[in-house]
């Protein structure tokens, strides 16, 4: 990833602060001159105070951004050279900066004193000190919402490729069932075969666009379902029934892709279907829950069940939802599915 920086107007503001503070009671001295705490502060005057605000100000900020950016500006170091040219740039540049903000002051105000100089250095020390430590700690904070981006990014890549490979699961599933339901239809009702197979590929149309999407509003889900239904209705015809209990104003809930479409041939798959064991799905919302709802008739010819169905759509309802489906088996085999 890659390196960001702090801000710049983060750095002045801190810098802003500290200056602030040490220069803290030469303002006091300058807005209530008559209080005596403040007489050993010497030349008083506000040119002073803006000066000096200025110059700790740019010392304060210098040293800060030094501190923070030293991988930036020296990149090519290794880190041992870099430690060490980096002690040897603020120790020179605390010096330095000291010599011409003393200079400075004598020429452009008035000129300071030993005893003041020497107070000053020590100041001088403190604010390096200060903002050093600051800029460590930024620093560190810096790099530890780094890390955090990239374990989120990392994260969010590793939930993509899963989805993915969920998803491409989907597409040959759902074609090998539905040639299977094909292969039933020519053998049994020929003259059917060419509407089934006009329907299919409309309706597989939106099964190729799952590679595409991962959640969709639900009245997609209920329209592609009764396309869907149109095709199970050719193979069975009124021996299974849809029951669709879902008010308007849920149209827009976001589900996952197919998350239906897989119970409802689910439920076709295991149970018997037939004019003597009609199939009924009941689909309807119930505490916060979409619920899918269809009575056990296991079948006389059972297939054998690679449990791949309801694991694929656990899987990204954990993922994209963060939610588990609920599966529930009396008489009626129930599948809830959180919204």
């Amino acid at each position: 990833m890659k390196e960001k920086v702090i801000k710049t107007k983060t750095l002045l503001l801190i810098s802003v602060v500290i200056s602030l503070l040490i220069n803290f009671n030469r303002l006091l001295s300058i807005v209530y001159p008559k209080l005596t705490y403040f007489n050993d502060v010497e030349g008083d005057s506000i040119p002073v105070f803006l000066f000096r605000m200025f110059a700790f100000t740019a010392y304060c900020w210098s040293i800060l951004y030094f501190t923070i950016n030293n991988t930036v500006i020296f990149p090519k170091f290794n880190k041992t050279a870099r430690r060490f040219v980096f002690i040897v740039l603020i120790v020179v540049l605390a010096k330095v900066s000291f010599h011409i903000f003393i200079i400075s002051h004598g020429f452009l105000l008035v000129e300071i004193i030993q005893p003041e100089r020497n107070g000053i250095s020590y100041v001088w020390i403190v604010m390096g000190v200060i903002s050093l430590l600051l800029g460590w700690l930024l620093k560190f904070q810096l790099k530890q919402k780094i890390n955090e981006i990239e374990k989120d990014r990392l994260i969010k890549e590793n939930i993509q490729n899963e989805l993915i490979a969920l998803k491409s699961q989907i597409n040959p599933h759902f074609l090998f069932n539905s040639l299977n339901s094909l292969n039933y239809i020519i053998r049994n009702s020929p003259e059917e075969a060419t509407d089934f197979v006009d329907k299919l590929s409309f309706i597989f149309r939106y099964v190729l666009q799952s590679n595409e999407k991962n959640l969709v509003p639900l009245k997609e889900e209920i329209e592609f379902l009764n396309n869907y239904m149109h095709l199970a209705r050719i193979r069975y015809g009124t021996n299974i029934q849809i029951h669709v209990d879902i008010v308007e104003t849920t149209h827009s809930i976001l589900i996952p892709i197919l998350s239906i479409q897989i119970l409802i041939e689910n439920a076709i798959k295991h149970n018997e279907i037939s004019k003597e064991y009609p199939l009924s799905i009941n689909i309807y919302f119930e505490n916060d829950y979409l619920i899918v709802k269809n009575k056990i008739q296991p079948r006389s010819d059972p297939e054998k069940s690679t449990g791949y169905g309801l694991a694929n759509l656990s899987k990204r309802y954990v993922l994209l939802k963060e939610k588990n489906i609920q599966i529930h088996k009396n008489d009626h085999f129930i599948i809830k599915l959180p919204i």
